[in-house]
């Protein structure tokens, strides 16, 4: 049963019919239920699932990163940020054919936006025996067109190896051009050790006001 939860003159929340309305960032949404087909879907169809399912797991990992990340582009259209970075990572970052298809780590972005990113970044692994820290260096300046020293680094590494992701989405000041993240290298029970060898790096830079961000840099593979 649907309710006009807003007053007669508001959006439907709800089933009617053969539609179900529902509210999205305060806009009102009706759209056809879906139905069950018993046609054979294509190879076609069945890659695009399999690039869709991925990336929806991939996310999941660092969903609260990327709601920072593309919250600033997301401001300008209906779709979440979550939508937005599952969007733009599903057509640019999945490499292979259908049903071998895999996660194009080079070619992720987990930020969006126009911020400048410094020049020279690198990151590198210290053992530190049960943890290893990534440490993120990059060139402190201030002087590109609309960096500010208040400027804050964001960091992330993915664990392909037990589907997990590590994250700072508010670190170090731009000037003061190091931050690091630490990553367990047991995942598992004593019983059932799943050991990470490496991650896969990224890095990005957020405004002190959140009003403006960069777009994510892919800073390497780093083994441990």
């Amino acid at each position: 049963m649907a309710r006009l939860k807003f007053g007669p003159w508001g959006g439907i929340v709800g089933a009617l019919g053969n539609h179900v309305g529902y509210i999205r960032k305060g806009i009102a949404i009706l759209r056809m239920k879906s139905h069950p087909t018993n046609k054979k879907r294509t190879d076609k169809q069945k890659a695009t699932t399999q690039r869709f399912q991925l990336m929806i797991k991939f996310i999941a990992t660092m969903n609260s990163f990327t709601n920072v990340g593309f919250d600033v582009a997301a401001r300008k259209v209906s779709p979440t940020a979550q939508n937005l970075a599952v969007s733009y990572n599903t057509k640019n970052a999945i490499t292979g054919e259908y049903p071998n298809q895999e996660i194009d780590y080079p070619n992720v972005r987990v930020c969006e936006g126009s911020l400048p990113l410094p020049a020279d970044v690198d990151v590198t692994a210290d053992d530190m025996g049960e943890q290893v820290k990534l440490v993120f260096n990059w060139e402190p300046e201030t002087d590109l067109p609309g960096a500010s020293h208040r400027d804050q680094v964001m960091m992330l590494a993915y664990l392909p190896e037990v589907k997990e992701s590590v994250y700072l989405d508010s670190g170090a000041r731009r000037n003061e051009g190091q931050d690091f993240l630490m990553i367990f290298k047991n995942y598992g029970a004593k019983r059932n050790p799943k050991v990470v060898t490496y991650a896969e790096t990224y890095i990005a830079f957020v405004a002190n006001d959140r009003d403006s961000i960069s777009n994510s840099l892919y800073c390497g593979r780093i083994e441990f």
